[in-house]
């Protein structure tokens, strides 16, 4: 069983009031760097931040900075962050890297790449045939030692999903598909073993297709971070 499984934003903001109460009178330039710091912390907790991008390790870290990619800003990026599309999802290209859990790419916790975004025919025996079109979504993954993720499985703690229930769909002209995670998606593939795993935890690795169900055979699909962030990403396809 997936659930959500935040941090209490109100236990670290509280160690932040503590620490400064030991040190005395501070100015307002070194309580900054404090609220700084607790806002790094709150990961996953119950008011994510929205998702932004960095153009390397050396850009000034925003204090809502919790995801992060390789790609510098588009020109239509404003100096309150970057582009966003009308949902608030940072637009990616296939190849291009995305991650969460620090202010840039170096500090990240999760790093993950879609490599390609196709239609594929379902070929397990007995399956439900989709409705629409079954879209093989290829994804690399990887998390550091530090990761802690949003999502509990079984009673496990601080993973993350990257499953069809995760993910939304919206036809050409902006409107969103009802349902990506269908029986048939779920049933789609004889082999299991080509599935990118249910979910991942703390310093793994792991690449794998999610089959999403879509109703049109072009139009945008949207990652949510799995509680991580309270914006995800979102690509376009098919990705050719």
């Amino acid at each position: 069983m997936l659930t959500r499984n935040f941090v209490s934003c109100k236990a670290v903001r509280l160690g932040v009031k503590s620490h400064s109460s030991t040190r005395g009178k501070m100015n307002l330039k070194h309580g900054s760097l404090l609220l700084l710091t607790s806002t790094i912390l709150l990961v996953g907790c119950s008011a994510p931040p929205q998702a932004v991008e960095a153009e390397s390790s050396s850009s000034s870290p925003s204090s809502s900075a919790e995801a992060v990619s390789s790609v510098a800003p588009t020109s239509s990026s404003t100096p309150s962050g970057p582009a966003r599309n009308i949902r608030g999802n940072l637009v990616k290209k296939v190849g291009e890297i995305a991650a969460a859990g620090g202010h840039t790419l170096e500090t990240a916790t999760l790093k993950f790449t879609i490599t390609s975004i196709e239609p594929i025919t379902c070929d397990a025996p007995y399956t439900e045939p989709p409705k629409g079109t079954a879209l093989a979504v290829a994804i690399e993954v990887e998390t550091t030692a530090g990761f802690k993720g949003a999502v509990s499985v079984n009673g496990t703690p601080e993973l993350t999903s990257f499953s069809a229930y995760h993910w939304k769909g919206y036809t050409p002209d902006g409107t969103r598909m009802n349902q990506l995670d269908t029986v048939a998606s779920k049933n789609c593939l004889a082999d299991k073993g080509r599935l990118l795993p249910d979910s991942l935890g703390k310093g793994e690795k792991a690449k794998g297709l999610v089959i999403l169900e879509v109703n049109t055979p072009t139009g945008t699909i949207a990652y949510d971070g799995a509680g991580m962030v309270t914006s995800g990403w979102e690509w376009q396809f098919p990705d050719n």
